[in-house]
């Protein structure tokens, strides 16, 4: 909504845009354009057009000074500030006269029903939460795959806590009585004003985990923020992903553990409050198939060999004061201590870490079951850690006991028949150590291949 004064009539003048469901109930009760015009709205969302209602209303400007001066001492409010803000612009917001309706096709972007069907291949639940009205929302849905005829669509809409209850109990008794049933839950914004509630939104959470897609229509920004929290909260293992390409997304994408913005007709608000932009929703597939799953198996793997080639740096040291005593003789110098992790350690990960390729990218986009496995924590886990730990450890120590045992006990120096000080068996030991946790490194990483 703006407030807006006409320079040459000094007119004050409130107009309103937004979805049917919200501006119904702030409508002059006794406008009778109100009805013909929802039914022109139920046929256009029937078609799939989206739709939108625009209001006006006309302020005093003893009327309008009352009001901006209680706004101006809530927007310094330091409590509870988007609260009071929100109730003062719904109470400005009462008794506007519809000015008309808007319905448009917008066509879906190239390949988004591929890129839905293939996150769903992968595990990923997948949430739409837009502003359409619900028929509207579901033609979309059928459009881009994230509907089928085989899901059996559970829908909560209600007015009262009562009726959204009632609704959500009968879609729990429908999935438990099911065995091996498809399900999609529809739900509308004005049941989520009741279902975001403590002691109901934990059911909408379970019955969203047992469905395959769920479409939330005609939902406020502050809504999608709402939903996203939501599952973070009921959800605490889960990891949330939003996307929007609006400025009505920018709470959702905030509210995510991970955002993206799409840069497009929308501007660029939710790309610049986004983790990551990209220009459009097809990406999607690239950036999760690919460079998620990658970026996942190459630090892991990071991770897991920093533990291993530290565990062969500082064991030795370790292992040979059982043979000092513990007097804090050193192995081996200092300095060379020091570039172990500087020098001979470090370049050969980084590279690793920023080059490695297990599968190559058109293969790899394709291949759901390889992004499973970071779903599934397959590839670091408290298992997979410790395996790298003491597999340094069992290294090192062979690498102690075998440089000790042959150079001190089986070889001499040729000066005076002397057998080979512990400089001598640290070096051994430090060189073999370099080389072993390179050729280590070599080992784990793959060659890139076509499948």
């Amino acid at each position: 909504s703006v407030i807006l004064k006409d320079q040459i009539s000094g007119h004050i003048v409130l107009m309103c845009k937004g979805a049917d469901s919200f501006l119904l109930e702030r409508m002059n009760k006794n406008d009778k354009h109100i009805t013909p015009t929802w039914e022109y709205l139920e046929k256009y969302a029937v078609i799939g057009l989206r739709t939108l209602v625009l209001a006006q209303k006309t302020l005093s400007e003893h009327e309008f000074e009352i009001w901006n001066r209680r706004y101006l001492e809530v927007c310094s409010s330091l409590i509870d500030r988007e609260e009071k803000m929100m109730a003062l612009q719904e109470e400005i917001e009462q008794g506007m006269n519809l000015v008309g309706a808007t319905a448009i096709e917008d066509k879906l972007q190239d390949q988004v029903g591929q890129t839905i069907a293939t996150l769903k291949s992968t595990g990923i639940k997948v949430w739409v939460l837009t502003g359409d009205k619900i028929e509207t929302a579901i033609n979309i849905g059928y459009s881009c795959q994230l509907l089928s005829n085989e899901d059996q669509q559970l829908l909560i809409d209600g007015k009262s806590e009562e009726e959204v209850q009632d609704s959500l109990d009968n879609a729990l008794t429908n999935i438990n009585s099911s065995i091996n049933g498809q399900f999609a839950l529809v739900i509308s914004g004005e049941a989520l004003i009741h279902g975001i509630k403590p002691h109901i939104s934990s059911k909408i959470v379970k019955i969203g985990d047992a469905c395959r897609a769920v479409l939330a229509c005609r939902v406020s920004p502050k809504q999608k923020q709402e939903i996203v929290s939501l599952v973070r909260k009921e959800k605490p293992q889960a990891i949330t992903l939003a996307i929007g390409d609006g400025a009505n997304d920018v709470n959702m994408i905030v509210a995510a553990h991970v955002g993206i913005g799409i840069k497009g007709l929308e501007g660029q608000q939710a790309a610049r409050a986004s983790d990551y932009a990209i220009g459009e929703f097809k990406i999607l597939r690239r950036l999760l198939m690919y460079h998620g799953r990658e970026s996942y198996r190459r630090n892991s793997n990071l991770i897991c060999y920093n533990f291993f080639k530290n565990m062969q740096m500082v064991l030795p040291p370790f292992w040979f004061a059982f043979n000092n005593g513990f007097s804090g003789v050193r192995i081996y110098d200092s300095y060379i201590f020091q570039m172990f992790n500087i020098l001979y350690s470090s370049l050969p990960i980084v590279i690793y870490s920023v080059f490695d390729e297990e599968l190559i990218t058109p293969k790899l986009e394709n291949i759901p079951s390889a992004y499973i496995q970071g779903m599934k924590d397959e590839l670091f886990n408290a298992k997979i850690l410790w395996r790298w730990i003491l597999n340094g450890g069992l290294q090192a120590l062979a690498m102690f006991l075998g440089s000790f045992l042959i150079m001190e006990a089986n070889f001499y120096s040729g000066d005076g028949g002397f057998t080979n000080d512990m400089w001598v068996s640290g070096m051994t030991a430090y060189s073999g150590l370099v080389i072993l946790c390179n050729t280590c490194l070599l080992y784990t990483s793959p060659s890139p291949r076509d499948s």
